[in-house]
């Protein structure tokens, strides 16, 4: 088979999985990865152009950090109560899953996915779950968005920590910080770069002809291959991903660029479908020589104390925030679904062969196949949800101003 039959393939299983997500609105997610899962390697194996369809992927997640990067508002670091909720966030989630791995005998470094891959929720899900139950009114809309922000920035930071530590493990005292000055390096450059030819950019991105997009993909392309070279000079590898988290962030100064915005997305949505499923496509997981009680165990855990993190951090930050329990209970409940930002993260340590077991890769693909179908649940019913409980810890505190 050649790549256009790979195509076929992976374009109408993703069609059709895809449109019955959306008919029984679900998060479509798992459902391209399973209908990678199903067709790759660890199915029927009836993909041929493995390095094609990876390739075609990463541009996906070139234009996702790109986007983010657009979206991305520093100021908003400043306002109050939103560094404190960010904090608060990642300290319990992030902490609760640490100690999680830790207890079940993970490694140090497969400890540190799994709890960033329970930390981080799926910006995607949660903002559709915002716009449908059309709850982008409420005084909660706006820290559950600066939420996923925060986590999109310590993403960034993680990514580039991962590609220093994965670069050349023996010489790291050396070669982190260089990678990291190299790093900050470009992105002044391409911070300059942007506002110096600002006139320029506004001028090309008004075109209404094909040289808007080409733009785009040639300073996202230029930039990563130039940090490429430059970093096999020295033996190191700068994060094609933070150029682009940096890219879009420069370019959000463009005030003609938000016309090329929603072909950007539709971009972004269809190469990011191609990873899901090339993720799907390459995971070396052989499920039975998984033992079954133990490892759904070990996951009904995870997944408990995954969406009891949520909620934890949302109470405080609804507490400390809004002064309501109930609206914190919903910021929990709306911020409990993972999905796109895990896949990544577990992507990028496959890659790069960090040494973890087929267990955790199976306990992590497990988790996050079910948890943007619990999440997306949760989140619909995150108005009710908030109620029930206000209304219980108040009946418990009647209960004992009550009692002598």
């Amino acid at each position: 088979m050649n790549f256009f039959t790979d195509l076929a393939i992976i374009s109408i299983s993703c069609l059709i999985l895809g449109m019955g997500s959306k008919y029984l609105r679900q998060a479509a997610i798992p459902a391209y990865i399973i209908a990678g899962l199903a067709l790759g390697k660890s199915g029927l194996d009836l993909i041929s152009s493995y390095e094609f369809v990876q390739w075609l992927g990463k541009i996906g997640l070139l234009l996702l950090l790109f986007y983010i990067g657009y979206e991305f508002n520093v100021k908003g670091l400043r306002e109050r109560g939103r560094l404190f909720a960010g904090i608060t966030d990642f300290v319990v989630n992030f902490s609760l899953a640490f100690i999680f791995g830790w207890v079940i005998g993970l490694t140090v470094l497969e400890t540190f996915i799994l709890a960033f891959v329970v930390y981080i929720s799926s910006s995607a899900i949660v903002i559709t779950s915002l716009i449908e139950e059309k709850r982008l009114i409420y005084p909660e809309a706006e820290t559950i968005v600066w939420l996923m922000v925060f986590e999109d920035l310590v993403l960034a930071i993680l990514l580039a920590v991962l590609v220093s530590i994965t670069t050349s493990p023996s010489s790291l005292i050396i070669l982190i910080p260089l990678d990291i000055a190299l790093t900050v390096l470009f992105i002044v450059c391409i911070l300059v770069f942007v506002r110096r030819l600002n006139g320029l950019f506004t001028s090309l991105f008004d075109r209404d002809d094909e040289i808007p997009i080409l733009l785009v993909f040639a300073l996202l392309f230029g930039f990563s291959a130039l940090a490429y070279w430059l970093g096999s000079l020295v033996q190191i590898e700068i994060s094609e991903l933070i150029l682009a988290f940096f890219i879009g962030a420069a370019l959000s100064g463009v005030h003609t660029f938000k016309k090329l915005l929603g072909d950007l997305i539709t971009l972004k949505n269809f190469f990011l479908t191609i990873f899901f499923f090339s993720f799907g496509i390459l995971l070396p997981v052989t499920f039975r020589e998984v033992p079954p009680v133990e490892f759904m165990l070990i996951c009904l855990a995870l997944i408990a104390l995954s969406l009891l993190g949520k909620f934890v951090s949302g109470a405080v930050i609804g507490k400390r925030l809004h002064n309501s329990l109930e609206t914190g209970v919903r910021i929990g409940a709306y911020t409990t679904p993972r999905g796109e930002f895990s896949v990544i993260l577990l992507a990028i340590a496959l890659e790069r062969h960090m040494g973890i077991s087929d267990q955790v890769v199976a306990l992590i693909v497990v988790y996050v196949i079910l948890l943007p179908i619990i999440g997306s649940l949760l989140a619909k019913k995150g108005d009710r949800i908030g109620k029930a409980v206000s209304a219980a810890v108040e009946k418990v505190q009647q209960g004992v101003q009550k009692s002598p």
